[in-house]
């Protein structure tokens, strides 16, 4: 990555020959190494508000998972914008959005182990409103055992799964059997059912995840009745980035008992991409009318500038741009503006130039042998997956629409 400690540093400051943020730092001018990782402003906001209006008008509140910035930055835009909570996968990761000030946190996995129960430990000891999964006895036990023996009480989401899928009990009478131990553990306090919809695939998923979820929110009832839950409110939580409107359809917020929340888990709408989530929201808005209804839509805020290093041969171009800066696992990056250093202003690239392989440090691209692209040449690519790409970078740029890097974020992976 390109935006050193020391890079920052200079720049933050306007140290030497380095301008200061206040200025700007103009990516067309050459003011910053490539390849670099920044996000779009307007996207950004774009985004945050498209996935506000959705929450509010279905009734939903978001528990955005963090996993796939890590920024503490864009937590704190996530949740100014009245998102409930953040979601986290891991110890680490709670005690890194903790430590940032998040105050309410769903760790949407098990806690399992002596040092992440001590992570945790650590921060309910300072104020941290926590859940986190529960799908075995065993684990349940080990939970109780630990955070009895610290004075603590700790929130927890009985987790459903699917066969085939990854965690999760597996069934309803699994699932009730595990309630029933729950509530008998002092140090452990049933605060909802969790589950990920996500594992569900095939040309029927829809439908299986309509079944699954309305099941789900048919047992919740039935254990609100049976007064199984702790006290206090009743969280029932899903959705990742592609089912979430399923999901929010089939709870059906609106007619819960009035101490019932459902929360949501989309990570990747704030960043988005042009592949595989851009493919799911299309999923959305064909499913979903009041998907339709928002203005607008999510669009795809990473961009990943660099240059052309290379061109060989006639019909290729080596791009220094490689797995080392790009998620790749999900499509390659697509070329979406070419910038030749003293033009106006970047052009659409031809929807003929395509990556064709990457590597470490480069990247193939396949052009014709007509076209003109010259070494030193800049072009912006798109990502798919944008998890994957988040975590190559220790610091991005936030872009304003004239390319110039206004504020850095840094990541905390």
């Amino acid at each position: 990555m390109s935006l050193s400690s020391e890079t920052v540093a200079a720049f933050t400051k306007g140290t030497g020959d380095h301008q200061s943020l206040d200025q700007g730092w103009n990516i067309l001018a050459e003011q910053v190494s490539l390849p670099t990782a920044v996000l779009s402003r307007q996207a950004l906001q774009n985004n945050q508000a498209w996935m506000t209006e959705y929450a509010a008008r279905t009734g939903v509140r978001l528990a955005p998972h963090g996993k796939t910035s890590m920024a503490p930055e864009l937590f704190s835009l996530q949740l100014q914008s009245g998102s409930w909570a953040m979601s986290l996968a891991t110890a680490p990761q709670v005690v890194a959005a903790s430590l940032a000030g998040v105050s309410r946190i769903i760790m949407a996995n098990q806690l399992v182990g002596k040092h992440n129960m001590q992570l945790i430990a650590g921060q309910l000891q300072k104020g941290l409103e926590f859940y986190c999964f529960v799908d075995s006895i065993d684990n349940a036990n080990a939970l109780n055992q630990y955070f009895q023996a610290h004075g603590l009480q700790l929130n927890v989401l009985l987790e459903i799964g699917v066969r085939g899928g990854r965690c999760g009990v597996r069934g309803i009478a699994q699932a009730d059997a595990l309630a029933e131990i729950i509530t008998t553990l002092p140090a452990l306090r049933l605060r909802g059912v969790a589950f990920y919809e996500g594992v569900i695939h095939g040309i029927d998923a829809p439908q299986q995840i309509r079944r699954f979820v309305g099941d789900i929110r048919t047992m919740a009832l039935t254990w609100h009745k049976q007064k199984r839950f702790a006290e206090g409110e009743v969280i029932l939580t899903g959705a990742g980035s592609a089912w979430y409107d399923l999901v929010a359809e089939q709870m059906d917020s609106n007619s819960l008992p009035q101490d019932m929340a459902v929360v949501i888990r989309p990570g990747c709408y704030l960043i988005h991409d042009t592949g595989i989530y851009q493919d799911a929201q299309a999923g959305v808005k064909s499913r979903s009318r009041m998907a339709c209804d928002i203005q607008g839509d999510l669009v795809s805020s990473l961009q990943v500038w660099a240059y052309v290093q290379s061109v060989p041969e006639p019909g290729m171009a080596i791009i220094g741009l490689g797995k080392r800066d790009a998620a790749f696992d999900a499509g390659l990056p697509t070329p979406m503006l070419h910038y030749r250093p003293g033009d106006k202003a970047p052009v659409p690239t031809p929807a003929h130039w395509q990556l064709t392989r990457i590597m470490d440090q480069h990247a193939m691209l396949k052009i014709s042998a007509e076209d003109k692209l010259t070494v030193g040449d800049i072009l912006c690519f798109s990502t798919s997956h944008p998890c994957l790409t988040m975590d190559k970078w220790r610091y991005l740029g936030i872009v304003d629409a004239d390319y110039r890097i206004r504020q850095l974020i840094q990541t905390c992976f």
